[in-house]
């Protein structure tokens, strides 16, 4: 492995990762809002919330990511909406990405019984009161796993921004191969740096079900640890 390259090197692969980070919390921060509202859309008994969010969720759960962020890299222009490559990307991703949260949130508030939401509404219980106080708490736990997970493929998926001209960390680990020859090692960095993200998310994960399950006395993830 060549050390004087990646040090050569290293300042832009440094830039990269935190142009990956920055986009990555961005669309994480934007998207999650979205998906939450399209969630409770989806389960709206009315039919003028409910099939707007359907028709979204399926048609950019259907669509290659890479698509949709060209589209709103090369196509909007053509209707005088000129974003800059960060901006395409972030558009096209909390598009593509709230889709899929959505589902997912979705799959939580469905798994909270029934009788509850029945109850709540016997006792007269205003809907946003009954969701902040009954529904969400018990629906966050079923819902973590999967948001980490796709939390997970968010950050490798902005990978494709490199496509859009955005200088993230594969850009330019793909720029300083094109220059050196030498693909082992910024590939390896590249993956490490990735591997880094997302094992930061995995601990985040971990630390949120550790909290949740002591907060509700149940058996603790890890070490032979029950609470009492």
């Amino acid at each position: 492995m060549r050390i004087d390259l990646l040090m050569d090197y290293w300042p832009a692969i440094w830039n990269g990762f935190l142009i990956t980070v920055l986009l990555s919390f961005v669309v994480l921060a934007l998207s999650t809002p979205i998906a939450f509202f399209l969630a409770l859309a989806r389960q709206s008994q009315f039919a003028m919330l409910r099939w707007p969010a359907t028709v979204y969720v399926n048609v950019f759960r259907a669509l290659p990511v890479l698509i949709v962020l060209y589209f709103a890299f090369y196509a909007l222009p053509q209707f005088g909406m000129s974003l800059s490559a960060f901006q395409a990307a972030t558009a096209g991703l909390v598009i593509a990405s709230s889709a899929y949260l959505a589902e997912d949130i979705r799959a939580g508030l469905a798994a909270v019984d029934p009788g509850q939401r029945q109850a709540a509404t016997a006792l007269g219980i205003p809907y946003w009161r009954a969701l902040r106080r009954i529904y969400l708490p018990q629906a966050i736990p079923i819902s973590l796993p999967p948001y980490i997970t796709r939390a997970i493929i968010i950050v490798k998926g902005t990978a494709l921004a490199s496509l859009v001209a955005v200088n993230d960390l594969t850009a330019e680990a793909v720029r300083a191969i094109s220059i050196t020859y030498r693909p082992y090692e910024f590939l390896a960095v590249a993956a490490a740096l990735y591997l880094l993200i997302n094992a930061l998310l995995a601990v985040l994960q971990s630390l949120a079900e550790r909290r949740i399950a002591l907060k509700h006395g149940r058996v603790v993830a890890g070490p032979a640890t029950v609470v009492q």
